[in-house]
C-alpha cells in the first residue's frame, strides 16, 4: 500500500477515534448537569433536524468525494465541480430551512423552545458550507484530523466552562453543534487555497447536473438508515424498551470496532476513484487487493477480540444490569467481518466504478432479510433474535454483492496469506481465553485482553513473515520516527 495511503489512514483513524473518544469524556458530565429530561430534550430536537439534514444532504458528501477525486488533477474542473456542488447543497439547505420554519409554526413540542431548535438547526448550514468531502477528495486527511481534534478540544473546554446548571441548555446546544461541525467554518474559508473564481464563468455552471447521481447515493443512505433503525423499531414494538436497551448497548462496541475499518474505506475510495479516472487501472487493482488483505487482517482479530472482551466491556461500560447484552454483543461481532468485506467491494470498488446500483440492490436484499428475520426471531429470542437477524442480513449484503458484482471486483478472495490471519486469531483467542480464567476486575481484564491480544496477533504475523504484519510494524515505526 502506498505510503500516502498508510499515513492518510492513520490520520483518518485519529479523526474517527476522536469522534468516539470525546463523547465518552463529555457525556457523563453533561448527563449529570442536564439530567435525563435535558439530554432527551436536545436529543429529540436533534433527531428531527437529522432527518431534515438527510434530505438536504441528498447523498452529496459521498458523491462529491468521488467527483472531486476524479478531477483533482485539473484545477479548472476541480473548481467548477466544487462550486457546482456547493451551489446545489446551498439550494437544498434553503429548502431545509423552509421545513424548519414550518415545524416551528406547527409542532407544539418545538414551539415550547424555538430558540434551542433554531440553534440546533444551524447544523444544516454548517454541513452545507463544511465541504469536508472536498478535503477527502483531494486526500488532505492530515488537515481534517488536526482540525477535528483541535475543534473538539476547544468545544470540551467550553462545555465545562459554560454548562454548569440545567438552565444552560442553550449553551449545551451550542456545544452539541460546534463540537461536531464547528470546524466546517475553517473548511469553507480554507477553500480559497485551492479554488479560484477567475478560472470559471458562473454563467456556465450547471449545479443541477449533480442532482441525479447524488440521488443514487441518497437512495443507498435511506435504505441503510431504515435498515439499521428498523432493528430498534421492530424490537421495541415486538418486545419492550428493555430489550432495545440491551441491543443498543451491545451494538455500541461493534460500531467502535467497525470505525477502524470505516477509516480505511474513507481513505481508499477517493484514491481509487482518482486512479480509475486517470486510467491507472493496474495500479488501482493492486491497491484494491492490498486493501482487501488489510481488511481481512484487521476485521478477523477485531471480531475474535470483541467476542472475548464483550463480558468485561459490557459490564464496565453499562453495568451489571446489562448482563443480557453480553451474548448479543458476541453475536453482532461477526458483523465487523461482514461489513468490512462489503465495504471493500461496495465503497472501494463498485462505487468508484459507477456501479452503485449493485450496492443499492445488495443493501436492499439485506434490508428485506433483516425485516423478515426480525419478525421470525424476535418473538422467541428477543434482543438476541434481532442480533441474529442483523448478522445474517449483513451476511446477505456481502454474499449478494459478491455474486452480483464479482466480475467488476479485481480481488483474489482466498489466498494462502489469509491463513496467517486465521492462525494469528487462533493463537490470540487462546491467549484471551487464558486471561479470562483469572479473577481480574473488568477494567484490568479489558486492558490485558486488548494489549496482550494485539501484541500476540502482530507477533504471529511477523513470525510468519506476513506482509501486512510488516506493513503495520513499518507504519508504526515511521510515525514514531517522525514524532
Amino acid at each position: 500500500m502506498a505510503n500516502s495511503v498508510k499515513i492518510n489512514y492513520l490520520f483518518n483513524l485519529i479523526n474517527s477515534g476522536s469522534q468516539l473518544l470525546f463523547p465518552l469524556i463529555t457525556f457523563p458530565y453533561a448527563s449529570r448537569i442536564m439530567l435525563a429530561d435535558g439530554i432527551g430534550h436536545v436529543s429529540f430536537f436533534q433527531s428531527i433536524i437529522s432527518y431534515i439534514s438527510l434530505f438536504t444532504c441528498l447523498g452529496i458528501p459521498m458523491y462529491a468525494i468521488r467527483e472531486v477525486a476524479k478531477v483533482r488533477n485539473n484545477a479548472v474542473e476541480m473548481t467548477r465541480t466544487t462550486v457546482e456542488i456547493l451551489l446545489l447543497h446551498a439550494f437544498l439547505s434553503i429548502l431545509g430551512y423552509v421545513v424548519v420554519a414550518v415545524i416551528c409554526m406547527t409542532v407544539t413540542q418545538v414551539q415550547a423552545d424555538i430558540p434551542l431548535f433554531l440553534l440546533l438547526s444551524t447544523t444544516i448550514f454548517f454541513t452545507a458550507i463544511g465541504c469536508e468531502w472536498f478535503y477527502q477528495g483531494i486526500e488532505d486527511f492530515k488537515y481534517v484530523a488536526v482540525r477535528g481534534v483541535l475543534v473538539k478540544l476547544i468545544s470540551v473546554v467550553l462545555l465545562f466552562f459554560l454548562v454548569k446548571t440545567k438552565e444552560d441548555i442553550l449553551w449545551y446546544g451550542a456545544y452539541s453543534v460546534l463540537g461536531i461541525l464547528g470546524g466546517n467554518i475553517f473548511n469553507f474559508i480554507r477553500l480559497r487555497k485551492y479554488l479560484s473564481r477567475d478560472v470559471i464563468d458562473f454563467r456556465t455552471l450547471h449545479p443541477l447536473k449533480h442532482l441525479k447521481p447524488a440521488l443514487h447515493v441518497f437512495a443507498l443512505n435511506v435504505i441503510i438508515s431504515i435498515y439499521i433503525q428498523m432493528n430498534n423499531v421492530l424490537l421495541g414494538f415486538m418486545k419492550d424498551a428493555e430489550a432495545v436497551g440491551y441491543f443498543t448497548a451491545a451494538t455500541k462496541l461493534m460500531v467502535m470496532a467497525m470505525s477502524i475499518l470505516g477509516s480505511l474505506g474513507n481513505v481508499m475510495m477517493p484514491h481509487i476513484s482518482n486512479l480509475i479516472a486517470v486510467g491507472r487501472m493496474d495500479e488501482s487493482k493492486a491497491l484494491i487487493q492490498k486493501s482487501y488483505d488489510l481488511v481481512l487482517a484487521l476485521a478477523m482479530p477485531l471480531t475474535v477480540g470483541l467476542i472475548f472482551t464483550s463480558p468485561s466491556a459490557i459490564l464496565l461500560l453499562s453495568g451489571m444490569d446489562f448482563i443480557p447484552a453480553i451474548l448479543t454483543s458476541q453475536i453482532v461481532a461477526f458483523n465487523i467481518l461482514m461489513v468490512g468485506l462489503s465495504g471493500v467491494m461496495g465503497i472501494q470498488v463498485l462505487y468508484p466504478l459507477g456501479k452503485i446500483n449493485i450496492v443499492i440492490l445488495s443493501t436492499f436484499i439485506g434490508a428485506i432479510t433483516n425485516v423478515l428475520l426480525n419478525i421470525l426471531l424476535v418473538p422467541r429470542y428477543g434482543h438476541n433474535g434481532t442480533a441474529i437477524a442483523y448478522m445474517l442480513a449483513e451476511a446477505a449484503v456481502t454474499i449478494s454483492m459478491f455474486f452480483i458484482g464479482h466480475k467488476y471486483i479485481p480481488v483474489q478472495f482466498l489466498k494462502k496469506q489469509h491463513l496467517h490471519y486465521i492462525g494469528g486469531c487462533i493463537v490470540m483467542g487462546g491467549c484471551l481465553h487464558f486471561i479470562s480464567l483469572f479473577d481480574l476486575s473488568y477494567i484490568n481484564t479489558l486492558i490485558a485482553m486488548i494489549s496482550v491480544g494485539g501484541m500476540v496477533y502482530v507477533i504471529v504475523l511477523l513470525l510468519l513473515k506476513d506482509s501486512i504484519g510488516k506493513t503495520i510494524w513499518e507504519t508504526m515505526r515511521t510515525v514514531l520516527i517522525k514524532k
